[in-house]
């Protein structure tokens, strides 16, 4: 359990900074509820063989298992909601702290909790992007699900071509594919997280691994600039040498409490 004490001393550090930038991994959705792909009981540990290519890899060397893998996928992001570490993320973008959220994530659920400036590295699974112009649009959260529950079912085997099919048709006439990240394919918003990790005076960086590039990359810009970096993971990661204080345990549960002392910093100084 992290000490009062290192609460306090992290409010302080935030307190004192002004361009704060979140770098958030799969962590902080897995304390929504969502399966890590690395952890215990994830797509890593239930199908090693093809599993480093991601879940797309995963269903093409399982076809068979393709339904069941990508409904339990799909299942799992459904019955997910913002968290108190969401949350706390909003409070400090709401108290003049927090600049923008990076992310690794796809689920949506920074955006979902009210954050305003949200880089989604991986993508969102929500949203479809236009083969032809390249337009993008996010789809509502309900009708989305009632898309791939029409026609997951009956899958047999896994088919982009059968999958491609079901989904909507752009105002343009073209086809549309869903906006994530698959292994291999370029990241998304690279430029802006860049531009962000160069000009905060401190990232947070929160239920990250710390492995995936080039998102790994970012706490180093910033560290290199002058940033602070301040980790909160459940066990140490392959950033946690790099930061400046390192908080073990889950952001829902300390990043509040440092929400918190940071409100009463500010009611003793005049601030709110």
């Amino acid at each position: 359990m992290v000490s009062q004490e290192i609460i306090e001393k992290s409010a302080r550090i935030v307190s004192g900074c002004r361009h704060i930038v979140a770098l958030t991994g799969a962590g902080i959705s897995a304390e929504s509820g969502i399966s890590t792909y690395r952890d215990s009981g994830g797509l890593w540990d239930r199908y090693p063989e093809g599993s480093s290519g991601g879940i797309v890899a995963v269903m093409t060397r399982h076809p068979e298992d393709a339904p069941q893998i990508l409904m339990g996928f799909l299942n799992g992001i459904r019955a997910a909601r913002p968290n108190p570490g969401h949350h706390a993320l909003v409070d400090l973008e709401r108290m003049g702290y927090l600049r923008a959220v990076i992310t690794q994530n796809i689920d949506n659920l920074h955006r979902e909790a009210g954050n305003s400036r949200v880089f989604e590295m991986h993508g969102n699974i929500y949203r479809f992007r236009c083969l032809e112009c390249g337009k993008k649009k996010i789809m509502e959260r309900d009708k989305f699900f009632e898309t791939f529950e029409r026609f997951i079912p009956k899958m047999k085997r896994f088919s982009f071509e059968e999958m491609g099919s079901h989904f909507p048709t752009c105002p343009c006439g073209g086809n549309t594919r869903l906006d994530a990240v698959a292994f291999g394919e370029p990241v998304q918003d690279l430029n802006e997280a860049m531009t962000e990790a160069g000009a905060c005076d401190l990232m947070l960086v929160l239920g990250t691994s710390g492995v995936v590039y080039p998102a790994a990359s970012l706490p180093g810009i910033a560290k290199s600039r002058g940033a602070l970096l301040v980790e909160i993971n459940p066990r140490e990661s392959a950033l946690s040498d790099q930061c400046d204080l390192f908080l073990e345990g889950n952001t829902g549960e300390i990043l509040p409490l440092i929400v918190l002392s940071l409100k009463e910093i500010m009611v003793k100084e005049g601030g709110v």
